[in-house]
């Protein structure tokens, strides 16, 4: 038997093994497999898998209409002790106003075989909690006792939900290894639902059927539920890297919206809309449209004399988002509808992101500048799909404005950006921009670079020790990054600069241009260096690892887009004294590479007891096709290579007279 037959046989015994395995799919009976099974055999790597996932929603009366009730039942083997995080439970739950979904019933066991004997320690349901994510969600959190490798964790849960359009949807798919996935739906004839399936072309198996039983009876019709089941199989885990926006737009999942509702008395409604009509809906919407109204009503009270000298559209604009940024604060929470009304947030001074953007839309519409919003979906929230009219699609508002004839995207919620961008988080493929009488998109992609232009003076060692002097500058994109977290507080740089194993001189770190968002954020700092010597011999890193020394991009394939979010460029210039008693033995070889996706270039040059090392590259694009993905995989390497290179120093040799 050669090599090749013996890999394959391996790799059919080892499936066949998986699929013998008989996992118990009964909630608080585990079997011998389960406790047994160290290794996944599909995915060796696995530090998890599910080993079932129970999905079931149907409807009950409630008074004189329905709640829609959603069950979930999961079971997972811990098989590392990095997938002891899969033991902590989040819980999504809606509400809308003053109305809450309900999370209850959770019930929940951690299996360990401990001694000959299996452990079973159960959850304790008055250890959950709940966080805010924003206006719309909330999640019931907790984690499962007693876990650790090798154990096996199951919980329960209901949820009840008046929100009939928000009939749960399923993950099949998750980022472990799911072995069996399950979601049932009991359809009741007085709501028909849409559903889309992403991921995968079909089910392994899908069936629709009546109900066992007798009829039922609501408003004087009878019926029987008509059950939908869908079960994937053996599903792989979702191996997510580096430049992806959301999961949500690649894993296997199951998307449902509320189409039509049929009335007991033969009246019928269509839910399902067109892009049209939503547009409409928005533009009536009193915490959308009307609240836009509102607020232009009110501009000349807020803006008054202050604007009246203002000439130029540009002027104008500025001034609105200047002001807007200036007197209201985001409470963090994203929202594609108003908080609160347009006198209640002038008083309160915060709001959601549409409360801030919405109020400057009516205030610059009072100044005469056209400006409309535009809803979007944010990176973390998934793509929108432009052949489904959903509105659960879009989970923000932006500002569009033509000002000058040039058009410009805007928010007002991100202070230290330039008026006229929007953060990253909303760079996100296309968004739909709300105006009378058309359907329109707009690109929501960024298609000028941002820099970050590194420059580094390393003194000449004296004692087996340097100091280097280091200065950055970072414009538009990565010079907000480093304003938002870095800032212009001297500690909380410190400690950034420290987490990468750096050693700062006392009172060297200098901040510049934190608030001039037109200028490079600025920063300087010195540190001190300890140049490796062997036998020797002197080695020296130019850019003293301000380079990535890893790739991003681990995979061997990717079948999803490289999403970097906007174009970059990473210029890095090094001057090195050449340490005395010593001479050059090796400098790098320079590099080139001149591509339409990339470009790189490397030179190291010696001339009057200094070095001078200069790096440069630029990805031209924001987004690659899944097609480039061994391309850019491999200027990643590139860039690690050339840009760790060190310069060898050699120590003179005593001249002899």
């Amino acid at each position: 038997m050669n090599k090749i037959q013996l890999t394959f046989v391996v790799l059919v015994l080892s499936l066949l093994s998986a699929q013998a395995q008989n996992f118990s799919k009964e909630f608080k009976k585990v079997g011998k497999d389960e406790i047994e099974l160290t290794q996944y055999a599909p995915d060796k790597n696995a530090e998890a898998v599910v080993l079932f996932d129970f999905g079931k929603s149907y409807f009950i009366r409630s008074d004189n209409s329905f709640e829609v009730i959603f069950e979930r039942t999961t079971r997972v083997k811990i098989l590392a002790e990095s997938g002891i995080k899969w033991a902590q439970v989040e819980i999504p739950y809606y509400q809308e106003g003053g109305v809450f979904e309900k999370v209850y019933d959770i019930e929940a066991y951690t299996h360990n075989f401990e001694n000959g004997h299996l452990v079973s320690t159960r959850f304790n349901v008055s250890e959950t909690y709940d966080e805010k994510l924003n206006n719309s969600w909330n999640l019931k959190k907790f984690a499962m006792p007693n876990v650790k490798e090798g154990s096996v964790i199951e919980y329960k849960y209901k949820i009840s939900s008046q929100y009939t359009f928000n009939l749960r949807d399923w993950e099949f798919q998750w980022r472990i290894p799911v072995v069996y996935s399950e979601y049932e739906v009991k359809m009741i004839p007085f709501y028909e639902y849409t559903w889309l399936l992403q991921g995968a072309n079909r089910f392994d198996t899908q069936t629709s059927k009546p109900e066992d039983g007798l009829d039922n009876q609501f408003g004087g019709v009878s019926y029987k539920n008509m059950v939908h089941k869908y079960i994937m199989k053996n599903m792989p885990a979702f191996s997510s890297e580096e430049f992806l926006t959301s999961i949500n737009d690649y894993i296997v999942k199951l998307d449902f919206q509320l189409a039509k509702i049929n009335y007991p008395n033969g009246v019928s409604m269509d839910i399902l809309t067109t892009w049209e009509e939503m547009i409409k809906e928005l533009l009536k919407h009193e915490d959308f449209g009307k609240y836009i109204k509102k607020t232009t009503k009110l501009a000349p009270k807020l803006l008054g004399a202050e604007s009246s000298g203002l000439k130029t559209e540009k002027e104008k604009f500025d001034f609105v988002l200047d002001y807007v940024k200036r007197n209201y604060n985001w409470n963090t929470y994203n929202g594609k509808y108003a908080s609160k009304s347009p006198n209640k947030f002038m008083a309160e001074k915060n709001g959601n992101s549409a409360d801030i953007n919405l109020f400057t839309i009516g205030l610059l519409n009072a100044l005469g500048i056209d400006a409309k919003p535009v809803i979007i979906s944010t990176r973390d929230h998934g793509k929108v799909k432009y052949n489904y009219p959903y509105a659960h699609f879009f989970n923000y508002v932006i500002i569009l404005a033509t000002v000058d004839g040039e058009t410009f995207l805007s928010d007002a919620t991100e202070i230290l950006a330039l008026n006229n961008r929007i953060p990253s988080k909303c760079i996100n493929d296309k968004g739909l921009v709300i105006k009378e009488g058309k359907v329109d998109w707009v690109g929501l992609e960024c298609m000028f670079p941002s820099q970050i232009k590194t420059v580094i003076n390393i003194d000449e060692p004296a004692n087996g020790a340097a100091q280097a002097g280091i200065s950055i500058a970072a414009t538009e994109y990565d010079a907000l990054y480093y304003r938002n977290n870095y800032t212009d507080k001297i500690e909380t740089v410190k400690k950034l600069i420290e987490t990468k194993n750096k050693f700062i001189v006392e009172n060297s770190i200098v901040v510049e241009n934190q608030l001039h968002v037109d200028k490079p954020y600025i920063l300087s700092y010195k540190q001190t260096v300890e140049p490796l010597i062997v036998n020797e011999k002197m080695y020296v890193s130019p850019f003293l690892n301000e380079v990535i020394s890893d790739n991003p991009l681990k995979q061997k394939e990717r079948t999803y887009p490289i999403d970097m979010t906007y174009p970059k460029n990473r210029v890095f210039v090094s001057t090195i004294e050449i340490p005395a008693g010593y001479q050059i033995e090796n400098l790098p070889m320079e590099q080139t590479i001149k591509d339409p996706l990339f470009t790189m270039s490397y030179s190291a040059t010696a001339e009057e007891g200094n070095i001078k090392v200069s790096f440069e590259y630029s990805f031209a694009k924001a987004v690659y096709a899944a097609t480039d993905f061994s391309k850019i995989r491999f200027y990643f390497n590139e860039i690690m290579k050339k840009g760790n290179e060190k310069i060898v120093f050699s120590k003179k040799t005593a001249e002899v007279n």
